[in-house]
């Protein structure tokens, strides 16, 4: 028990340390500017105030997801350090169960040691990003099946117990409930355990297997549509959350095909190799290990192999999706940490912190982020033009990713379309378009380019210039008051 609390413990240290430096959420960054985490904030904060996700405010991702930042929302509503917060916790439970599948084969500090730069591998990769993404919260729930499949192989010759499928099938409706298309994962792991289950117990035994996982499974699933449907917005949920995002999502790639799309996912793995190169080289390890069951390493290369096609060539890659993949690095990171010379290895204690060290090091020198650090929100472009915006006035973000101008000036967004999503939804772009040909906002704010001109009840009150995706100071914002 006291081994689990320590275990724990240090796991919620290393992960609040790292995401200080490395996450723009935590309190050492005036705001994250990332579009997403700013979109998933404001709905997060409109759930607070008592609105229905989907049927009063739309947006595409899973509700697991806004949950988790309406949470976040009632520790801070004026701030991202609730989200901060909840990535501490998110991470923590990801790192521990690094633990314990390390702690399988390495004493406790030497798992600990790899745990922590596992962490440090993560978030100082480019596919962190600015912190704050859908893959960042279901990483402990990717950590945690394979630790959980890993175990149960690894003690038992025949198909997992079923109280342990469901549980697996339950973080499985986690990842579902926030972005289905990480459930590569689990599809990996139904076949390995399907093939097991045959080997082992025939037909009955491989039905038994699927319940069980399913069972886990369904259960988020339902308690969701159960809340929608008793908010009258289950078909708001179906549209928004599965039909749109399959049929109207327009963020294709312009030049699709099987070659660009390789070199395309080549170059996010060029990207982040700190975490690519120990997952790779532990899967290569992992396949020759002859200590580890063969139904274990099944487990783990049918993982990895299916979670890689759902990641990198199901859909869009954006460059923050292949964090989902970052789980495969703890095999790498194990295969070293065995490896190391006997009278290193017997000095775990100094290992660790020697670890530790250097994962904050590279937490601290880094990450991509650093650029943002310590900068005063009243210094940035959303904090300059919000001293423009009256207490109490109404703002719509126009044809836009949210850019942080609803949590910095303190507003909700008054309408269901808040910003514009790249879904290709014509009552999207024309309820955007009604809203300001009715003069229903107070203030206006544009990214990039200004108002059409025959929006012409609102006047142009201030422009400044904030960061774009590349980190720079050169992305033009417009801000407009209603006439009159």
């Amino acid at each position: 028990m006291k081994e689990r609390v320590r275990r724990g413990a240090l796991c919620l240290l290393a992960a609040a340390l790292l995401l200080l430096f490395c996450s723009q959420c935590s309190p050492l960054y005036p705001l994250n500017v990332w579009g997403d985490a700013n979109c998933l904030l404001t709905v997060g904060r409109v759930m607070r105030a008592g609105g229905v996700l989907y049927r009063d405010i739309y947006e595409q991702k899973g509700p697991t997801l806004y949950l988790i930042h309406a949470l976040a929302a009632c520790l801070s509503d004026s701030g991202f350090w609730g989200v901060y917060v909840m990535e501490v916790l998110s991470l923590a439970a990801a790192l521990y169960s690094a633990c314990l599948l390390l702690r399988r084969r390495l004493s406790e500090p030497l798992s600990l040691a790899g745990a922590v730069l596992l962490g440090a591998c993560m978030l100082v990769s480019p596919a962190f990003s600015r912190g704050d993404s859908a893959e960042e919260f279901c990483l402990p729930l990717l950590m945690g099946a394979i630790a959980l499949a890993l175990d149960a192989y690894d003690r038992d010759e025949g198909p997992m117990r079923p109280g342990r499928l469901f549980a697996c099938g339950l973080l499985a409706g986690g990842v579902a409930t926030i972005k289905y298309t990480m459930l590569g994962l689990f599809i990996g792991l139904c076949l390995a355990e399907g093939l097991t289950a045959l080997r082992h117990g025939g037909l009955r035994r491989a039905l038994l297997s699927a319940t069980a996982f399913l069972s886990g499974m369904l259960l988020p699933v339902l308690l969701w549509a159960a809340y929608f449907a008793a908010n009258g917005a289950l078909r708001d949920a179906y549209e928004a959350y599965i039909y749109n995002n399959i049929f109207l999502y327009d963020g294709a790639e312009a030049d699709a095909g099987i070659g660009p799309a390789l070199l395309h996912v080549l170059r996010y793995i060029r990207a982040n190799l700190l975490w690519v190169l120990p997952a790779a080289g532990g899967m290569l390890a992992l396949l020759i290990d002859r200590e580890e069951r063969a139904q274990a390493r099944l487990a783990a290369v049918l993982m990895a192999l299916c979670q890689t096609v759902a990641v990198c060539f199901l859909g869009r890659v954006w460059p923050y999706c292949p964090l989902a993949l970052s789980v495969f690095a703890v095999f790498g990171l194990r295969a070293l940490l065995l490896h190391l010379p006997k009278e290193i290895g017997r000095r775990g204690g100094a290992v660790l912190a020697g670890a530790s060290a250097l994962a904050l090091g590279l937490a601290v020198l880094g990450s991509p982020n650093a650029y943002l650090r310590g900068v005063r929100l009243e210094d940035t472009a959303q904090g300059r033009l919000c001293a423009y915006i009256e207490p109490g006035a109404t703002l719509l973000q126009y044809k836009h990713l949210d850019d942080g101008f609803y949590l910095v000036s303190g507003t909700l967004p008054q309408e269901r379309f808040f910003v514009r999503l790249n879904v290709a939804l014509d009552e999207m772009a024309e309820e955007l378009d009604r809203y300001l040909e009715e003069a229903l906002p107070d203030y206006v704010v544009t990214s990039w380019t200004p108002l059409p001109e025959r929006f012409d009840r609102y006047q142009l009150i201030a422009t400044d210039a904030g960061y774009d995706e590349r980190d720079r100071i050169n992305k033009m914002f417009y801000l407009y008051r209603r006439r009159g």
